[in-house]
């Protein structure tokens, strides 16, 4: 089973505050809701955790492994998060591009694939995780960026 998310925003600040907020595995995962726990190992592009999962009365925490695929400074960042006991695999990539001197577009595209024999069952489950996962980086990238542009602009009165 796959399954594709987009999210576009407009964010006002400019790109280099929004990238601060995504320049590294570690921003990612602290923008994640799903994980629970998170660990970087040194050199900062692999992450090992625990993600907490509930269907139904069932829940189960599920180990996660992730790692930056690619990264281009201030243009965009691709990220995998992989759960090998639900045989998961999520792909996120981030893009940036100014919009003007105080604007950045940020575009979000995760593609998410379950191969799992229980997949076809738990879609919603699954559907609502890459949904929640593209929505929350989105927004509080969104609101951090610009609580920082808003703090440097008082800053400089």
């Amino acid at each position: 089973m796959e399954l594709e998310v987009e999210r576009h925003e407009r964010i006002m600040a400019p790109v280099q505050l929004v990238w601060e907020e995504i320049d590294s595995l570690e921003q990612i995962l602290a923008k994640s809701p799903q994980i629970s726990h998170y660990d970087v190992v040194p050199g900062g592009q692999r992450a090992r955790g625990s993600t907490k999962l509930a269907w139904g009365p069932l829940k189960w925490t599920v180990d996660i492994e992730a790692e930056i695929t690619e990264l281009l400074p201030l243009q965009r960042l691709s990220f995998t998060i992989d759960g090998p006991a639900l045989e998961v695999r999520y792909e996120g990539t981030i893009e940036v591009s100014p919009v003007g001197e105080a604007e950045t577009r940020l575009d979000y595209r995760g593609h998410l694939d379950v191969r799992h024999r229980m997949a076809g069952r738990m879609r919603g489950l699954f559907n609502e995780i890459a949904e929640d996962q593209a929505h929350s980086v989105v927004q509080r990238v969104k609101v951090k960026a610009e609580q920082r542009r808003l703090a440097q602009e008082r800053l400089l009165k």
